[in-house]
């Protein structure tokens, strides 16, 4: 399991705005996810101090260890190889479970982009 907090847009303040289409790709890459038809920004208010945050979100990875993935595990073994498994068989990548809140609007690319590392097992 891995969990990230990301920041939430207020609620007061935020506006929408067009998809940075790279930016999301890159996001939600290898996959083949849809671009949302728009997204929301910061923008700042009093009641968020000026940021354009307000409040946070949790953002979740699991890896149920099935079968298939249990006969991978051994002293040696490739952790990526591990990873390609579990989402070949259904896991949600920290990045992915951003991406659902960016389109919801909740959040953005660049804060989903800021907490989860880039490269590998983590995103």
């Amino acid at each position: 399991m891995a969990q990230r907090l990301v920041r939430t847009l207020c609620p007061d303040c935020k506006q929408t705005a067009a998809v940075d289409k790279p930016g999301w790709r890159e996001l939600t890459h290898p996959f083949k996810a849809p671009v949302p038809d728009c997204c929301n920004v910061p923008v700042g208010c009093l009641k968020c101090r000026n940021t354009g945050y307000r409040g946070r979100a949790g953002l979740y990875e699991i890896m149920l260890l099935s079968h298939g993935l249990s006969e991978k595990v051994d002293a040696g073994c490739d952790i990526d190889a591990i990873r390609r498994q579990a989402i070949v068989e259904g896991m949600r990548t920290l990045r992915i479970s951003g991406a659902h809140k960016v389109a919801a609007g909740m959040t953005t690319i660049e804060e989903i982009m800021r907490v989860t590392p880039a490269g590998g097992r983590f995103n």
